[in-house]
């Protein structure tokens, strides 16, 4: 099952309720409960998928649409248009009934086809193809030999004069009607040139997906034909259609063929030989008249005369018997009482012949008069209005694609020309770009996205995506949406001595610090929400089927997520990297030496303090449909706000909640360092500190480094890849990290082995022991905040423990 889906719950009581389902409490017999404790799904409940069911219409639509009806149906089609003629030209009068056998198959599935598509295709019933098909499958009837010769009042075993008289002109008649009518058969193949398209549409998606290493290429919505493309598609092929077949009936009526027929030497000789019958010398023109047509390219296989004494006599070709040809074989001629038959075979097979090239001929015509009557507007309109639904569409979905889909077009294009320019002129020529109306309108839409996406951040998407894929007018207030996150505040220390100093220059002094915070956050994995001036809201944010709240009230972790395990852990180290890289990038560091900033703060250093906190909260839209901003609201999100205002307290520059702290793995923990246990104002519960020790003394400057999104956003690609293939762990990032190890190096083991004794006396309330184990620490570094924030506590009762002491103290 996949997120997202609905379930029915079914209770013991027999109630039924409707509502969105966890993977994790169907498919996950025990839970990870973040807090400490186990939590089992309740056994009373059942959870019941619902799936979807198609309609009729929808199962007969799906079925019309599918490859191999459309397959079927097209090699249908290529028999309905060769098979006659491929009949005339290799086989005899005895195989008709096979192929008559087959025509009537492919009637039945025109047929069918034909009465399905009228019933449930909407747009079909009535249309421009229902007449074509219609008139397409109805032609086919004279290609069974049995029906069209009945129909003509033919009869294959008829010898007698009037049958063979009737069978020579309307089998002649019936030829040319039914290959006028056979050619708008070809109008069938237009399913060919669909069934290409939709095979390519595919293809093109399955290359979208195929890119793993691009998040965004492949949640990218499929690629449809436009309404408008599909709509400007069928008027130019009805066009194109009705040309040709206008050109193939009205042309033959300017051809004087079509009016009347020459005399040929079967009817002048069999005239002529009429005036010799019952005289004499007529056998001696009888022979004549046969011989000189007997060994032609369509010769005589019978004559017939009848004397003056009522005597009729057949004189038959020993080479061929005329009731073994086909009527539309044979040539009848007479005169008197004079009948001849002739073999038409070679011209039969010739037309034929041509029948074929001239039915493959008009094939070529409709697909390349469809193509390239479309081809402009497809280049200059279609495909323009297509890509533009086609981004209006990821911005619905997902508008921080937005400013990616940008740059990577921007990418692609720099690359393109750079290749042109090595080409020094011996590449193809390259293609003229002209700034048309609607590449114009697709870069708005682009830089609208962005705009957008910078403006309301990740947690605006639904209110961007709501808005965009709706109609009617804007909506900015849309309804809060209650998430799992990690939340994390920092904030730029004497910012108001900064400001005072450095005037209009504290705009670029916040937002090169913005550039780092934003730049590593997005890096590992986060997201930026709020500029508060000199402070930053910071969110890791977690899908429904990775965490998840229990009836409790306890986040709960599905064992079976990875991104829900190495999420927590990779959210220390972002900071951490924030922490390293303002001690030591260049464009920070030159605020060390600003003499404004040094006269009023003596050795003024850039500093930040940081809180992190795990939990719940609403996001959505703040404010009025005057002025929205797009946030998280929650007693989480204050948690993780004062743990950042009390880093001033304990002298670090980081602090980290107990709910966060457990949730990370277990070789992150040994990074951290539990320095007291507080309650904050307006909680009741008792609430863990803990800090990742880190010292930059020893920290040089660096390089100036790579700011631009597309890197950040690749070494996050990079980063998620690793880590869902299991490449690397959190573990190995933390241990590989030369910077991490630099921080860290002044922290010895005997260090933290003093503290960790003295957080142990000052929690259970033994403060004089407290005391002298945290002097020792303070002997190995003198000015350790948080044991200098723990002595200045103890010190106010004389290290001696109040007798309401429970381990925790009041932090206001």
């Amino acid at each position: 099952m996949q997120d997202g889906s609905l379930t029915r719950t079914v209770d013991r009581t027999g109630k039924v309720h409707k509502e969105e389902m966890s993977i994790l409490s169907s498919t996950v017999p025990q839970m990870t409960v973040i807090s400490g404790e186990n939590h089992s799904s309740d056994s009373n409940v059942e959870h019941i998928p619902i799936r979807y069911r198609m309609t009729l219409s929808e199962k007969i639509n799906k079925f019309l649409n599918s490859n191999i009806v459309t397959i079927t149906l097209n090699i249908a089609t290529i028999y309905a248009l060769f098979g006659d003629d491929i009949k005339t030209l290799g086989f005899a009068k005895s195989s008709d009934d096979g192929f008559s056998s087959l025509v009537v198959i492919c009637l039945f599935l025109f047929s069918l086809e034909l009465t399905l598509s009228f019933i449930f295709k909407p747009d079909y019933k009535w249309s421009f193809y229902f007449w074509l098909d219609l008139i397409a499958t109805v032609s086919l009837i004279t290609d069974i030999s049995w029906i069209w010769e009945s129909a003509l009042g033919l009869s294959s075993g008829s010898s007698n004069s009037k049958s063979l008289q009737n069978a020579g002109k309307a089998s002649r008649a019936g030829t040319r009607s039914t290959r006028a009518l056979r050619i708008i058969r070809i109008v069938r193949l237009i399913r060919i040139v669909k069934l290409y398209k939709n095979a390519k549409t595919a293809m093109k998606n399955r290359e979208m997906r195929k890119n793993e290493e691009d998040e965004i290429i492949r949640d990218m919505p499929e690629v449809q034909e436009s309404k408008v493309g599909k709509r400007m598609s069928e008027v130019t092929m009805k066009r194109v259609i009705i040309i040709v077949l206008a050109l193939l009936f009205i042309l033959p009526l300017f051809e004087t063929d079509f009016y009347y027929t020459s005399q040929t030497s079967w009817e002048f000789g069999l005239t002529e030989l009429n005036t010799f019958l019952n005289q004499d010398g007529f056998d001696y023109a009888m022979d004549e008249y046969w011989s000189y047509h007997e060994s032609d390219n369509r010769p005589i296989v019978y004559l017939q005369y009848t004397t003056g004494d009522g005597v009729q006599h057949n004189i038959s070709s020993n080479a061929t018997n005329y009731n073994d040809l086909r009527f539309s074989e044979i040539f009848y001629a007479s005169s008197g009482n004079l009948i001849s038959i002739f073999d038409l075979r070679y011209d039969v097979k010739l037309t034929s012949l041509l029948n074929v090239c001239r039915t493959i001929f008009i094939c070529i015509v409709l697909t390349l008069g469809s193509i390239y009557f479309t081809k402009d507007s497809e280049d200059l309109v279609i495909k323009p209005i297509e890509k533009m639904i086609e981004k209006v569409k990821i911005i619905a979905k997902n508008p921080i694609a937005a400013a990616e889909i940008q740059e990577m077009s921007n990418k692609r294009e720099e690359e393109e020309n750079s290749q042109n320019k090595k080409c020094f002129g011996l590449c193809k020529a390259e293609t003229k770009k002209r700034d048309y109306e609607t590449k114009l309108l697709e870069n708005t839409i682009l830089k609208i996205g962005v705009l957008l996406a910078l403006g309301f951040g990740e947690a605006g998407s639904l209110i961007i995506g709501g808005n965009v894929e709706a109609g009617g007018d804007v909506d900015p207030m849309a309804n809060g949406n209650k998430v799992i996150g990690i939340y994390g505040f920092c904030d730029i220390r004497n910012f108001t001595d900064t400001t005072e100093e450095l005037q209009e220059g504290v705009m670029m002094f916040v937002n090169e610090i913005a550039q780092i915070v934003h730049g590593l956050v997005d890096k590992y994995l986060g997201a930026a929400n709020k500029n508060i001036g000199d402070a930053f809201l910071l969110v890791w944010k977690f899908q429904k089927d990775e965490l998840f709240l229990n009836e409790e009230d306890k986040i709960v972790r599905n064992p079976s997520s990875k991104r829900a395990h190495y999420l927590p852990d990779v959210t220390m180290i972002s900071f951490l990297k924030i922490m390293a890289k303002v001690n030591k990038d260049p464009a920070i560091l030159k605020y060390r030496t600003n003499q404004k900033l040094l006269q009023r703060m003596p050795n003024y250093e850039v500093k930040m303090g940081f809180g992190m906190h795990l939990g719940w909260a609403i996001e959505g839209a703040i404010g009025s449909q005057f002025k929205i901003d797009a946030s998280y609201l929650s007693p989480n999100v204050n948690v993780a706000s004062a743990l950042e205002g009390s880093t001033k307290i304990y002298g670090v520059p980081l602090l980290i909640s107990g709910p966060l702290y457990e949730s990370f793995s277990e070789p992150i923990q040994r990074y951290c360092r539990h320095i007291d246990t507080i309650v904050l104002k307006g909680n009741a519960k008792p609430l863990k500190l803990y800090t990742s020790d880190c010292d930059f003394t020893d920290f040089t400057p660096s390089r100036s480094a790579d700011r631009s999104k597309m890197y950040f956003r690749k070494k996050r690609r990079t980063l998620k890849k690793g880590l869902e293939k299991q490449e690397f762990t959190t573990a190995d990032i933390y241990s590989r990290s030369k910077e991490i190890a630099l921080m860290r190096k002044p922290y010895t083991r005997e260090f933290f082995d003093f503290f960790s004794k003295g957080m142990n006396n000052y929690l259970s309330g033994m403060w004089q022991m407290s005391k002298n184990q945290l002097e020792k620490v303070l002997a190995i570094r003198n000015r350790d905040g948080p044991t200098l924030s723990l002595m200045s506590f103890m010190s106010e009762t004389a290290y001696r423990a109040p007798a309401h002491w429970k381990g925790s103290r009041y932090l206001g």
